[in-house]
């Protein structure tokens, strides 16, 4: 009889099933370091309040203002003169040497005589086309008998004159590049640091013949937009261990690369001892928000329309989290790269999952 009570019980229990045992909880997210996997590839950032700015940067180099190299264009042309040495002051618009010029002096002359006679040919006859235009416009009015074919004539002799200057003026602009191959001016004031020497009646060669640079030293930097720049404006240098207040002193073309421009930036302070070769960097604030959240862009999803980021909760645990972002920043000194203005979806001292 025990053991049908026994067995009886046994089915009892077995009836009410799991009423004796808890619940299963629903299954609970990972831990951000959960596998080694994850523990290798995930690292986080915290997500931080402060400015983001957004514009342009400048580096530049403390030194020399300006150099510049000047070649012969003919190598193998022999020297008419050379005059400056090194060391010698020079001055812009300084003939510093010259080869060869052969008849092109006299073909400048004449080039030149051309042009002048062509100019004054067809300002007498624009004169007399226009007085004819008048002196017929009146025949008309008052009904008098006039030719035509006088304003004719001198349309034509007009147009062929404006013909002739065309071809005359680009044959003069020719004769004058080609001189320019032959000497060499100095484009600013400066002192030679290099002329080469030659041997009587060696040919002058393709490689730098003299060099010039300024006398005056500052922050030199070469760009290819200088839109947002204006000489004479005061900017900020911003070195490793100081901000050095500076003018804008010049915005040049470069002579050796077409499309691109050097500024120099010269310290306002100038008993300021700054070492040759200090760089730095100038930044153009174009776009800025203040007091705001951001987080390394690289955090950042994107998922059909909207942003979103992986965060770290509470309980160590990955999670998914929209947001609403602002200001971008990718080009501003090293410490502001990749940041991304959050203007909903995080709180300060959150944890995001970097890529």
């Amino acid at each position: 009889m025990k053991r049908i009570s026994v067995v009886c019980l046994i089915l009892v229990l077995l009836c009410t099933g799991c009423g004796l045992f808890p619940k299963e909880e629903s299954m609970r997210k990972a831990p951000v370091s959960k596998t080694a996997l994850e523990t290798q590839y995930f690292t986080v950032a915290t997500v931080e309040r402060g400015d983001v700015s957004n514009g342009y940067t400048a580096v530049c180099t403390y030194g020399t203002q300006q150099t510049e190299n000047l070649s012969f264009n003919l190598p193998y042309e022999s020297l008419i003169g050379v005059y400056v040495k090194t060391g010698d002051p020079v001055y812009e618009g300084q003939l510093l040497a010259e080869i060869s010029l052969g008849t092109l002096e006299d073909d400048i002359e004449a080039c030149e005589k051309t042009c002048k006679q062509i100019d004054s040919d067809l300002e007498y006859y624009s004169q007399m086309l226009s007085f004819e235009k008048e002196r017929q416009k009146l025949a008309k009015d008052w009904g008098r008998e006039y030719n035509t074919a006088t304003i004719d004539e001198l349309t034509l002799k007009v147009n062929d004159l404006s013909g002739q200057k065309t071809v005359a003026d680009l044959k003069l602009t020719e004769t004058n590049n080609r001189m320019k191959g032959r000497r060499l001016y100095a484009s600013f004031n400066g002192v030679a640091t290099y002329v080469k020497e030659l041997r009587p009646w060696e040919p002058v060669g393709m490689d730098v013949f003299v060099t010039i640079s300024s006398t005056d030293n500052g922050f030199l930097t070469s760009a290819d937009d200088v839109s947002m720049f204006r000489e004479g404006d005061s900017y900020q240098v911003e070195t490793d261990n100081e901000i050095i207040p500076c003018t804008l002193k010049s915005i040049k073309e470069n002579t050796q690369i077409r499309g691109r421009y050097i500024m120099v930036f010269v310290p306002t302070d100038p008993d300021l001892e700054i070492e040759p070769g200090t760089t730095g960097n100038v930044n153009i604030v174009m776009e800025e928000e203040k007091n705001v959240l951001y987080i390394p862009s690289s955090a950042l999803r994107k998922i059909g329309d909207q942003y979103a980021v992986y965060v770290v909760d509470k309980d160590g645990m990955r999670d998914i989290r929209y947001v609403e972002i602002g200001l971008s920043v990718t080009d501003m000194t090293p410490s502001e790269k990749n940041r991304t203005v959050i203007r909903s979806g995080l709180s300060e001292g959150e944890k995001v999952i970097l890529r």
